[in-house]
Formats: C-alpha cells, sequence, structure tokens
C-alpha cells in the first residue's frame, strides 16, 4: 500500500507546484497589495439633478428591502440603503439626510414587530440615528404618500393603520416622536405648506391639518366633499407641481388641490383624454404614473382600452401636459412599459421611468426621446425618487 499512497501524494501536490513554479516565473501574476479595511468612499453634496433612488421592494421577499442611489446621467451606481419590509423613503436636502420608514421582526419572519425610522446621511450612506415608532405604521405596498416631510423640513409624517388611521409626528431636530394625530377615515399625507398636511378621507373630503412650532395641530379643518368615491374617485398617486397636488381620476380627469396657502383650495377638474380617446377608454395607469415638475409640466402614464383596474396596469404611453394651459403637449411611446414614473428637476427635465422589466428608463421629459436605461436594480423595483 506503500507505494500507491506516496504517487497518490505527488499527483496531488503536483498542480500546485506547478502554479508557485509560473507565479515566480511571471512577475505579471504577483499578489495585489491588500486593500484597507474599512474602505468607504463619501459621496459629494449637495446632489446633482442626476441622482435618483429606485425602490426595490423585493416582492418575493418582503423581509429584505433597499433603495438605490444611482446617477441618471452616467449610469453610474452610487450606493444602497437597505431597509426591511414595507419600507419608505424621504428626504430633507437642507438636513442631507434620509428618511427610511420599515417594519421588521426580531426573529425574522416572526417574533416582536419593530417598526423604525432609520436616518442616513448623504455623504456616506452612514446610518446616523434611528427612531423607535410605535407598531402600527401602515404596511401597503409601495406608496409615496405612506409618509413625508413638511415644506419646512421640520417634521417627518408617519401614517399609521391598526386598523384605525392616525400620524406620527417626529421632530427631526430633536429626532423624536412629539405627537400622534388621530385622523379616523382619512389615509396618507400630502405635505402642505402651512408646516402641515392633507389627508384623503373615505367620506370624499380632504382632511388640512397644519402643526405648530411644536408638532401640535394647530387646526385641523376637512373640506366640504369633492371627491365622489363611487363614481369616480381620485388615484392617491399625486404629483406637487409649484405647491398645488395634482391627482388623477381612475376615468381620468385631473384634480388640482392648492396646497401652497393656509387653506387647502379644490380647483377645478379638467380632462386628460379627448371626448374620442376617452371612447377608446384611455386611462391612467402605472403603480405610481404621474410625475410634476414647477416649470408647470404633468407627466400621466396612460392606458387605452381601460377597465375597472387597469390603474394597475402599465402604461405603454406617456402624455406630457401643461397645467396651466390644462392642455396636451405631447404623447409618446414607451419602448418598455411603465411600472412608475418621475422627473427630475432639470431645467431641461429628464422623464424616468421604472418598466415592466424591471430597469430605470431615462428619456428626455419633453421631446420623448429615449436616452440611456440602467439595469441591475433589484428583484422588483417599483419606484422611483428623483432627489428634488
Amino acid at each position: 500500500m506503500k507505494g500507491p499512497i506516496c504517487s497518490w501524494r505527488a499527483l496531488a501536490a503536483a498542480p500546485v507546484l506547478l502554479a508557485v513554479g509560473l507565479g515566480s516565473a511571471n512577475p505579471g501574476l504577483a499578489d495585489l497589495p491588500p486593500e484597507p479595511i474599512p474602505n468607504v468612499k463619501a459621496i459629494a453634496t449637495p446632489y446633482p439633478d442626476t441622482y435618483a433612488v429606485v425602490h426595490d421592494f423585493a416582492f418575493g421577499s418582503l423581509i429584505d428591502s433597499k433603495f438605490s442611489l444611482v446617477d441618471t446621467e452616467t449610469r453610474r451606481f452610487i450606493g444602497m440603503l437597505s431597509a426591511g419590509q414595507f419600507a419608505t423613503v424621504n428626504y430633507a436636502l437642507g438636513r442631507q439626510e434620509f428618511y427610511v420608514g420599515e417594519t421588521i421582526h426580531s426573529r425574522g419572519t416572526r417574533g416582536e414587530r419593530q417598526d423604525i425610522v432609520a436616518i442616513y446621511d448623504f455623504a456616506n450612506l452612514a446610518l446616523v440615528a434611528e427612531i423607535d415608532l410605535p407598531p402600527r405604521r401602515a404596511n401597503t405596498v409601495i406608496n409615496k404618500a405612506n409618509s413625508a416631510v413638511t415644506a419646512d423640513e421640520r417634521f417627518l409624517l408617519i401614517w399609521n393603520q391598526n386598523p384605525g388611521t392616525s400620524v406620527t409626528v417626529i421632530d427631526l431636530d430633536r429626532r423624536e416622536i412629539v405627537n400622534e394625530v388621530p385622523a379616523p377615515g382619512c389615509a396618507l399625507v400630502y405635505p402642505n405648506a402651512a408646516r402641515g398636511f392633507m389627508m384623503l378621507c373615505g367620506n370624499g373630503t380632504l382632511l388640512n391639518v397644519k402643526l405648530d412650532e411644536a408638532g401640535q395641530p394647530a387646526s385641523a379643518e376637512p373640506s366640504a366633499p369633492f371627491n365622489d368615491i363611487d363614481a369616480d374617485p381620485l388615484s392617491e398617486k399625486a404629483s406637487k407641481i409649484n405647491g398645488i397636488w395634482h391627482f388623477v381620476t381612475y376615468g381620468g380627469e385631473v384634480q388640482p388641490v392648492d396646497a401652497s396657502g393656509a387653506e387647502a383650495v379644490i380647483g377645478a377638474r379638467w380632462w386628460l383624454a379627448s371626448a374620442e380617446e376617452r371612447a377608446q377608454n384611455w386611462r391612467p395607469a402605472g403603480w405610481h404614473g404621474t410625475a410634476g415638475h414647477d416649470s408647470g409640466l404633468l407627466w400621466v402614464g396612460m392606458t387605452p382600452n381601460g377597465y375597472p383596474g387597469s390603474h394597475k396596469d402599465p402604461a405603454p404611453e406617456i402624455w406630457l401636459f401643461d397645467v396651466e394651459a390644462k392642455a396636451r403637449l405631447a404623447r409618446f411611446d414607451l419602448r418598455v412599459p411603465a411600472l412608475s414614473i418621475g422627473a427630475s428637476a432639470h431645467d431641461d427635465p429628464r422623464l424616468l421611468v421604472v418598466n415592466i422589466e424591471g430597469q430605470l428608463d431615462i428619456y428626455d421629459g419633453q421631446s420623448g426621446a429615449y436616452l440611456r436605461t440602467i439595469g441591475a436594480l433589484g428583484e422588483t423595483p417599483y419606484m422611483v425618487h428623483a432627489i428634488q
């Protein structure tokens, strides 16, 4: 047995000796110097208008979502924020911070529920603070209006539903909860200019809340009913342009709500589609199918042959409107239908489209010309947030 064992050992060692010999003979294969650890590169701030955040909801593994920061001009991946389930993201440009709302459980998929707001800085995407929340933040599939930062960047607002509805108010100076505003029958948060927010209510009204310096309600006034829930209700996927929120109905009307003053003002509705196009059932579509720009531009994802429920269908076309003139400026086909859209803050804005293939397409916002695509953004990227 001695001979065969020695032969086996010699054969096993031969590739190692050969590799060592090759390395010695070829200086080009010399060892690389070790990388320093940790090796973290800071991100230049403030961010340019080309940066955007893409939300990967991780539909197949809800406890492990993430947000990718990308440069839509260079197609560069800048960094990532990890999050738990049903996460939300907001930011404050003046504070140079991201606010990630998330729900986790002590045993991963089970155990004690913990609701958290994690605060990250812009320059390092580093965790700088955590705020524990009462375990009732609304756990819904991606919706931009689940949370918001007030116009003066003083307070972070978290919508709760468990099952009653309320809004948690977080003082961002002190990084602590200062109030919980009861809001029975009302949902979501849309910031107004008066250091407060609006909510859509199930009886067709709008609740307008103003907060004082301490984060307490200075007033909470409902509007008259204006949203016909049974006939053609508002979609919650609104976009703000110069202080005016633009909602669209499922049937295709635009409902402006002016939040630029102390009181919310319900504007006159206007149609997205002509009478002939409405006869073809052109309707708004997409997971978040609207985007706005302060030059007065509104983009809406549209689909033909609409039906009850088609508002969640992908949008094969984007229609561009001048909201002051209430007129369509252009309509363009997409290379791949859209799930969600956003618009950059450029003077010459870019239209950002999360498509059904899980990529981010970038178009010229006014001509509709396709510019470029960014891929590898996760399992199920559903939403894009332009940094503006």
